[in-house]
């Protein structure tokens, strides 16, 4: 039996939070192993056919916002109530955990921060896969003793899976040296997605997405969390700077704590902003069908937190969508990636340059 441990995992079948994640427990199913996940939240029916799903509380911690804007509010109460949130679920977490010794074979933990920490503390020296995705480096680092709770973790002998090179390197320099010198074994390996869906779009899926969306003029399609770390009021701004008339559709799939000044800040700029909420996988795939233009416009924050290597831009291109992203964190590990262009993270002059160039080359 092989534990998974995660912080997201998929609440229904269609639900793209965590996806990465049921891929992995999907791929550890096809090898023909028994699977028992652990995860945050809600919701219990994944689609995977996995078996025991057992949720654990989480009060919408990991999910919407997400737990690194909410551990940071700069509003004290909810910065309270944010980490009251994320010891209750931490100590609630190790007393599952505890509960699972000696029925385990191996876990896979997802997340160094609290998934990984609490393996180790809880599992000491059972066969630990530590999956290391974006953010949780540097949550970890913003704990007190961070760089002896690295060195602890990399002395448990796990196997480090990091989404981009760019982790490592950010894990190396809070330990202090090399993870592999203390210990792990580590390699970079992108997070899995389903590429049953997210493949090749036809041109027929193409007219059909479009009428079915009202898309009658260029489209750019963006998706995340409306978080400043996404940088999707640069999107607004660089749109905001063309020419009335060549100004494209925007849409922006997601939830966050930005909807309302994303929706302030189009309708000042006069820009055709959509926002659909959270889509499932399978309407996002709609989305990209319809879409001219994928711009995922990062950037790395004033604290130095920047993103690990986003699946939905990998998602995009495997859907054969032309991508603009800024050049920050694990995604300039991309440069050279057919049908991607990279611009200055922050910029929104040379971002909406890259926009208007692309959607000439496309007419």
């Amino acid at each position: 039996m092989i534990g998974v441990v995660t912080t997201s995992y998929p609440r229904f079948p269609d639900d793209s939070s965590g996806g990465f994640v049921r891929e992995r427990v999907r791929a550890l199913l096809a090898e023909g192993h028994r699977v028992e996940i652990l995860a945050a939240g809600d919701g219990c029916d994944d689609g995977t056919a996995a078996g025991t799903v057992t949720r654990i509380p989480a009060y919408g911690l990991f999910y919407a916002g997400g737990a690194p804007e909410a551990l940071e509010n700069a509003h004290p109460s909810a910065w309270l109530a944010a980490w009251v949130q994320a010891l209750g679920f931490s100590g609630a977490l190790l007393g599952h955990l505890a509960g699972r010794a000696g029925r385990w074979d191996a876990v896979e933990s997802h997340w160094l921060l609290p998934c990984g920490l609490a393996v180790c503390a809880a599992l000491p020296g059972l066969p630990h896969r530590a999956h290391v995705h974006g953010g949780d480096v540097y949550l970890l680092g913003r704990l007190p003793w961070a760089d002896s709770l690295a060195r602890g973790l990399c002395r448990s002998r796990p196997e480090l899976v990091f989404a981009s090179a760019s982790l490592r390197e950010e894990l190396t320099a809070l330990a202090g040296s090399s993870p592999e010198s203390l210990g792990a074994r580590c390699r970079v390996e992108a997070a899995p997605f389903d590429r049953s869906i997210f493949h090749q779009r036809s041109e027929g899926e193409r007219r059909q997405a479009r009428e079915q969306l009202g898309c009658d003029r260029p489209t750019l399609l963006a998706a995340g969390r409306l978080v400043p770390i996404k940088g999707f009021d640069l999107l607004v701004s660089a749109v905001g700077r063309m020419e009335a008339a060549s100004r494209p559709i925007v849409i922006i799939a997601g939830e966050g704590p930005e909807r309302t000044s994303l929706a302030r800040q189009a309708r000042a700029a006069r820009v055709n902003l959509r926002l659909p909420g959270l889509l499932g996988q399978q309407a996002l795939v709609a989305h990209m069908a319809a879409a001219d233009l994928f711009v995922h416009p990062c950037r790395t924050l004033a604290c130095g937190r920047s993103e690990g290597m986003p699946l939905v831009v990998r998602e995009a291109l495997a859907r054969g969508l032309p991508v603009i992203a800024a050049a920050s964190g694990g995604i300039g590990e991309l440069r050279g990636t057919d049908g991607l262009t990279l611009v200055e993270a922050g910029n929104a002059a040379a971002l909406g340059a890259a926009i208007a160039a692309a959607l000439r080359a496309s007419t």
